[in-house]
């Protein structure tokens, strides 16, 4: 079958096995991405603070350039915002966010030229010493590679998602090393599903990352940690209380960096300036505090093992908050994961540190509370909690550590639910109309608004008219002669629904005085316009109607909503499981 040129699918699984080949090679292409991402960082390292051609990852926290060190991330934001404003607006961010839109909004079809400026963008930024991670940079690539392959052959949106969706886990995996946690990433930011169309392709590819990972980056875990004890029952106290805390730094992270955004946007510069302003707010606190440039992995190993004293983890902890707050919010390009590892695990280090001095008896060091701390406060800030626990246990082979990240993370999960509405991948997104919900099944129901869907205006007649009035109307061809039912409003405010039946039955006939608002029947639902489509759905099933009436806040009928609209809304998802696109590249 077909539908306006298009290939209707059967079944929709039919083609799992074509899904997983392409994948797979999705998967060796994210690997070199990764690879090449990763040494680009360590040449422009080496280039700005060491002045060598040096591709090998390097820390910028060791360099000796005084001075002069906090203009070199300004260097960095003005290459970046230079590629933004000439290049693509779409590299701005941390990727996640634009990736998850392409998904959600434009059939998960991304333009090549933008993951490939998004991988150069981030490597100048993150090699100049601005404090982010590669993490989100290479999901944005990957993602875009695999989006690329799915708009190079014949298939649905709901395929190029899972292609996209296989790259994105794929290059973190092939970033971290860490193949389970990437699945889960995509499970919960990306896909919004789990079924297993979707997960074998994106296991295999993240499979095939972590394996180039270890073959092409490192064979050892990133962040080295012994085999740490993590307490008995009498710990998880303290486990809990960590929680407390990192769910509201996690939050406070989250929705200081879109109020930070919102600064810079009120300002009168634009690209390439605003970059050049955080790269120096990065580079004077780096130079007073020279761990936090740069992506830090070192930093973050060191500060799980206990290397750094109490005060210079603290300082660690503020000032990369402060520089990623600042960089971040100007409009620039990098990734997120990491910094928020850095400050979750300093956070949980210094708690950690307090535990033990006033319970000596836990048996456990400070590091035990700064991977849990690492884990919670990048799942409250991302709303990941399932990539966030297994994230942790992976990259530091810590497994043992199961139940008290688990307690820590959900814990915190729980605070963050409570402080925000949106979390640091959905805030972006909100602001512009499109509202995410951490379910593991796309429902475009419940993403837009019932005034988006409705039927409007309302087609409605004022309670005092009387039935002759409106059948005189109605016999001359009036429009609404051709509607099932009209609203009876009294001023703005519906008082019932009266339809052709009642308009016409004999009490209305022997009356011809009657007014429309003494036939009309009196019973009927109503929503709000601000209220999602799903609610709509949720309330005609429960009630066991087939229309609503549609509120503004004053509470005016605005229009209705139908069965009808309902099913329109709904088939943009139809059409993304079933309809095959022809290809656009190489045909």
């Amino acid at each position: 079958m077909s539908a306006k040129g298009r290939t209707v699918l059967e079944r929709e699984e039919s083609r799992i096995g074509l899904l997983t080949l392409l994948a797979g090679g999705i998967g060796f292409a994210a690997g070199f991405i990764a690879f090449a991402l990763y040494h680009m960082i360590g040449l422009v390292t080496n280039v700005f603070y060491y002045g060598r051609l040096d591709f090998s990852f390097a820390s910028p926290q060791f360099n000796h350039l005084g001075l002069a060190a906090i203009v070199v991330p300004a260097i960095g934001g003005l290459i970046a915002g230079l590629m933004i404003k000439y290049g693509s607006s779409r590299i701005i961010g941390h990727g996640i966010p634009e990736t998850m839109e392409s998904v959600l909004l434009n059939r998960s079809k991304i333009e090549p030229k933008v993951g490939a400026l998004k991988a150069i963008s981030a490597a100048v930024t993150i090699g100049s010493g601005q404090p982010f991670g590669a993490e989100g940079p290479i999901i944005q690539t990957g993602g875009a590679f695999g989006s690329f392959i799915g708009q190079t052959v014949s298939m649905t949106g709901a395929e190029r998602k899972i292609l996209l969706a296989s790259g994105a886990a794929a290059g973190m995996a092939a970033v971290f090393g860490t193949p389970i946690a990437a699945v889960l990433l995509a499970i919960e930011l990306l896909l919004f599903e789990f079924r297993a169309k979707s997960l074998v392709p994106v296991a295999v590819a993240s499979a095939i990352g972590a394996w180039m990972h270890i073959y092409l980056i490192s064979s050892q875990p990133l962040f080295q940690t012994p085999a740490y004890y993590f307490g008995g029952i009498s710990s998880l106290p303290f486990y809990l209380a960590l929680g407390l805390l990192c769910g509201v730094l996690g939050s406070a992270l989250s929705r200081g960096l879109y109020e930070t955004e919102g600064l810079f946007e009120k300002t009168r510069l634009g690209q390439p300036w605003l970059p050049v302003v955080g790269g120096l707010a990065a580079g004077a606190i780096g130079f007073a505090v020279p761990q936090v440039l740069g992506v830090g992995y070192d930093v973050i190993t060191g500060v799980l093992t206990g290397q750094y004293v109490l005060a210079l983890v603290a300082a660690i902890l503020v000032a990369k908050a402060v520089a990623w707050l600042l960089s971040m919010g100007s409009q620039t390009s990098g990734g997120t994961l990491a910094p928020l590892f850095m400050i979750g695990g300093s956070m949980g280090y210094l708690f950690g540190a307090g535990a033990v001095a006033v319970a000596p008896g836990l048996g456990v060091v400070p590091g035990v509370f700064a991977i849990a701390g690492m884990a919670a406060v990048f799942g409250t800030a991302s709303r990941a909690p399932l990539t966030s626990i297994v994230f942790a246990l992976e990259v530091t082979k810590d497994y043992q550590g199961v139940l008290p990240v688990v307690v820590t993370v959900v814990v915190a999960e729980l605070v963050g639910e409570a402080l925000m509405k949106e979390s640091i991948m959905t805030e972006r997104l909100a602001k512009r109309g499109l509202w995410v919900k951490h379910i593991y099944e796309y429902n475009p129901l419940r993403q837009v608004r019932v005034r988006a869907v409705m039927s409007a205006p309302a087609d409605s007649v004022e309670a005092v008219m009387p039935v002759s009035e409106l059948r005189e109307l109605m016999s001359a061809g009036h429009p609404f002669a051709l509607r099932k039912r009209l609203l009876v409003v009294s001023g703005l405010k519906p008082v019932g629904v009266v339809t052709r039946e009642e308009i016409y039955k004999t009490p209305a006939e022997a009356n011809p005085t009657a007014a429309v608002g003494d036939v009309c029947g009196k019973r009927f639902e109503t929503i709000s316009q601000d209220e999602f489509a799903y609610d709509g759905l949720r309330t005609m099933s429960l009630r066991g109607v087939n229309f609503l009436v549609v509120l503004d806040q004053e509470g005016n009928a605005v229009g209705y909503l139908s069965q009808g609209d309902l099913t329109r809304a709904l088939r943009r998802k139809i059409e993304d499981e079933t309809l095959v696109e022809p290809p656009k590249y190489f045909h």
